[in-house]
């Protein structure tokens, strides 16, 4: 019963170190909200880095808000912007910079964030 109880502490261990390590690659511009789960953060060859996150919550517009802040401080600007309650799509240009984000609600209190930032 001891070597088990070991064996899911270091098991915890691992996935706390293994998952900060993850979120610290993420790139900055991206904005990574609190309590989130990342399901996906992946660096393409061609300077594009895609990240998909699961939350709770039931309304994105509050989320869509802190997106869009923080791409604004990061000194993205808006060229899309559609935002519902359930769904929202944003585009943001710097430079020759793109960051395409896509939020929906996908089941009761459970939010689905997508970000795609092309570095070209």
């Amino acid at each position: 019963m001891k070597n088990q109880s070991t064996a899911i502490v270091l098991t915890g261990i691992m996935a706390l170190f293994s998952g900060s390590a993850f979120a610290a690659s993420m790139p900055g511009e991206i904005y990574q909200p609190r309590g989130a789960e990342v399901i996906k953060a992946d660096r393409q060859g061609n300077g594009e880095f895609e990240a998909e996150f699961r939350l709770h919550g039931n309304d994105v517009r509050k989320l869509a808000r802190q997106v869009r802040n923080h791409a604004e401080r990061h000194g993205f600007k808006v060229v899309e912007s559609e935002i519902k309650r359930d769904d929202a799509d944003l585009k943001f240009k710097r430079r020759s910079q793109e960051l395409d984000v896509s939020i929906e609600q996908k089941d009761r209190g459970v939010i689905e964030y997508k970000a795609d930032l092309d570095r070209d």
